[in-house]
């Protein structure tokens, strides 16, 4: 049964200010608390998107969140979904550690958001670091086609427009050339972010620092408008590879500011912003394991195993982390970021099928630590044991960023994951 409440906090205007952590059902009781007709598309990319449910009831509105942080603001109300496995005051750090961000940018503004937390100061300062970095190693180079009048015989003649220039008397050459350049969409993608976050950014500082970031590549690189799509069509190589970070980041920013596209949303105060809180916690889990675990073991993220035929084609797995010890699989562990895992729910299955298909008799899921202990789901038949383990977030993100010498925090760390996930013999 769901208890209603009031609501207990406002906005300086009065608006009301719905709190709700993720996995949670929240029932608030207001003849106010209504969905205008024009927010309609709004509750529905909530849902699809987001997994937020919202229902007006006759009394108030009931609303369940699952696994996505964030805030948006409707004319009614403001609805503010926190973490529930970690604080807020560590929840940047979260975003950073997630995207192997070790340095701490601007560490002091943050901590003071006013009355609402918004979790898209974190994920800009991240993604202006990883920017940093990328500026600082210099920029991607490749060949870029292009077609265009010049002075003299580039590449190759485009004899249908040139036809078309000799009836204008343009004396110049219409020529398809490819040019080795910056100016590609792998660079395009983070000016066009960067802008954008200038924008958004409620930090005087960070408005100074993203200026600095643009000034050094803007001459070099045009401006494009980026959509979603856009991500799509880059294929990511060791040439590249390094942009992979900062154009998720960029992904996150420009897909949720897409939200901001519906009419209504021009008179809000507050960007719409939602982050994809499994996502976060399988990342955040590979990079504390490959970082601290030990080096004995080699670890392989989303390792693609074949293992569905159909029509004589192999379709692939990929647990989460698989670990190697002398060549051989040690462990396999797949992230779940839930507060339990459901009897009989496709979680199991799923990891019972890469034992069995992997020929292991021992898998590990974990989960964010929530006041529950650790247990085992034995499938005795099949001589299968999934060892369910939780990692306390703050407790471990607390030790990471802590003034202690590095060599110590990563021994702490690598004793707190060995006693997690044994070191087999």
């Amino acid at each position: 049964m769901i208890t209603k409440i009031q609501v207990e906090k406002f906005t300086d205007e009065g608006k009301p200010i719905l709190e709700i952590k993720e996995y949670r059902t929240n029932y608030w009781l207001g003849e106010k608390l209504e969905i205008l007709s024009n927010e309609e598309k709004l509750v529905n990319k909530l849902e699809d998107e987001f997994k937020i449910q919202i229902n007006e009831k006759p009394d108030g509105i009931r609303i369940s969140a699952e696994g996505h942080v964030g805030v948006i603001e409707f004319e009614n109300f403001i609805l503010n979904v926190g973490p529930k496995f970690v604080t807020f005051e560590n929840f940047g750090r979260l975003i950073d550690f997630s995207n192997d961000i070790r340095d701490e940018q601007f560490p002091d503004e943050i901590r003071f958001q006013g009355q609402i937390e918004h979790p898209i100061e974190f994920v800009i300062r991240s993604f202006l670091v990883t920017t940093q970095k990328l500026i600082h190693n210099g920029l991607y180079r490749s060949y870029v086609e292009h077609q265009e009048d010049v002075s003299f015989l580039r590449g190759k003649l485009v004899m249908k427009q040139q036809v078309l220039n000799d009836l204008k008397f343009n004396m110049k050459f219409n020529c398809e050339f490819d040019e080795f350049t910056s100016n590609n969409l792998e660079n395009q993608i983070i000016l066009y972010t960067l802008k954008l976050c200038k924008l958004l950014t409620k930090f005087p500082q960070k408005k100074k620092f993203i200026q600095k970031l643009i000034h050094q590549i803007d001459s070099q690189i045009n401006d494009k408008r980026i959509t979603i799509q856009d991500f799509r069509k880059i294929a990511y190589t060791r040439l590249n590879v390094k942009y992979a970070k900062p154009h998720h980041l960029a992904k996150l920013i420009i897909k949720n500011i897409g939200m901001q596209n519906l009419n209504y949303q021009k008179t809000k105060f507050i960007t719409p912003f939602f982050v994809d809180m499994p996502y976060v916690w399988e990342h955040f889990l590979e990079n504390l394991f490959t970082n601290y675990y030990d080096k004995k073991i080699r670890i392989e993220k989303q390792d693609h195993h074949d293992a569905w035929l159909i029509n004589d084609k192999y379709h692939k797995i990929k647990p989460d982390l698989i670990f190697y010890k002398n060549g051989k699989i040690s462990s396999i562990i797949d992230a779940k970021y839930m507060r339990e895992l459901a009897i009989g729910g496709k979680e199991m299955y799923q990891i019972a099928f890469y034992l069995n298909h992997l020929r292991r008799s021992t898998g590990y899921a974990i989960l964010p630590y929530e006041d529950k202990q650790d247990y085992d789901i034995e499938v005795p038949l099949q001589n299968i044991s999934i060892k369910v383990k939780h990692v306390p977030i703050d407790e471990y993100l607390d030790i990471l960023y802590s003034k202690k010498p590095t060599n110590e925090i990563k021994e702490e760390i690598s004793l707190k994951l060995k006693k997690l996930i044994p070191l087999e013999n």
